[in-house]
């Protein structure tokens, strides 16, 4: 009898082989981009093998390789979201990024001009701390600091 880890392994080659679409239409968005995402990463990562490892063999080699790569990438990235376990996550995912309230340009951009102006005032006061400090240890009765 298999134990709870093998059943999970087979469940998982399972889903990849399997041609059925869990939940079609929720969470549709964010399955999308997800499936995008994982795909153009295998994608970048084929390309970098041709372009590194397998730049010196044939071409039918070069080339091979890395596409059967991306075919079977492109594959696995449509089938992963539609693994029940993933599928709810991002399911959930895009319910919780639809219950977010985003700001508006304006606010946006009032905020990061305080965000900016703080660090840049932060900066000059630690740059005039470091200077005082300096010079104080630098004094010849402390010497603290040979300069």
């Amino acid at each position: 009898m298999p134990n709870g880890r093998a059943k999970a392994r087979a469940s998982v080659w399972a889903e990849l082989l399997s041609v059925q679409l869990y939940k079609r239409n929720h969470g549709r968005l964010t399955r999308q981009l997800t499936a995008i995402a994982v795909a153009a990463i295998i994608v970048l990562g084929a390309v970098a093998l041709a372009q590194g490892p397998l730049s010196n063999a044939e071409p039918s080699v070069r080339l091979g390789i890395p596409l059967a790569i991306s075919l079977l990438g492109a594959w696995v990235s449509f089938r992963i979201v539609h693994i029940p376990a993933v599928a709810d996550f991002l399911i959930a995912v895009q319910a919780e990024m639809d219950k977010v309230t985003w700001p508006s340009w304006q606010y946006l951009t009032r905020a990061t001009a305080v965000v900016l102006a703080t660090m840049f005032l932060l900066a000059v006061c630690l740059f005039l701390f470091d200077l005082f400090w300096q010079f104080v240890f630098s004094l010849p009765f402390i010497r603290f600091l040979q300069v």
